[in-house]
């Protein structure tokens, strides 16, 4: 993780997104871009339905997870409006949809808290919680490696190489 030297205290940089009324983080390594979410996804038959699809990154085959179907965000935002934040977990590329991208920032090691055991089988998806004084704002903070399990992340994988042309 990318930690800063700040006066006298460590920091870690941080993607901050966020879904409905809540805003989440990804540690900066974790993250390879941030695009604007394609007016059109491919849609992938008999796909979970937290995948959207899949999209052209430059050439490769990219699936796309819902990430408010994931985290069961109620309500509707407008799709041109969203950000792609792209990934790689486990050597599979994917990207999830988010409301919006707000900023990158630097949050000092002391503002960073573990967070309480908020799930019965072990899979932590949320591993601390940011506490950002100005503002008094509270950010859960994405474990990336917790972000697909190693089901989702196969079933991905799969469906890339579905779509994918033969070489």
């Amino acid at each position: 993780m990318t930690k800063t030297e700040c006066a006298d205290d460590v920091s870690e940089q941080f993607v901050i997104f966020r879904l409905g009324d809540e805003d989440y983080g990804l540690p900066i390594l974790s993250v390879d871009e941030v695009v604007r979410r394609p007016d059109q996804l491919t849609r992938v038959p008999r796909a979970p339905a937290f995948v959207e699809g899949v999209m052209n990154l430059r050439g490769k085959i990219v699936p796309v997870v819902n990430q408010r179907e994931r985290f069961s965000v109620a309500g509707e935002t407008a799709a041109h409006g969203q950000r792609i934040v792209i990934v790689t977990i486990d050597g599979v590329q994917a990207g999830f949809v988010v409301d919006a991208v707000s900023d990158i920032i630097a949050i000092p090691a002391r503002n960073l808290q573990p967070t309480p055991e908020l799930s019965t089988d072990g899979a932590q998806l949320f591993d601390r919680v940011a506490n950002i004084a100005a503002g008094g704002r509270i950010i859960l903070l994405i474990d990336p490696r917790q972000l697909m399990d190693r089901v989702e992340s196969d079933l991905l994988a799969a469906i890339v190489a579905e779509v994918a042309p033969a070489s």
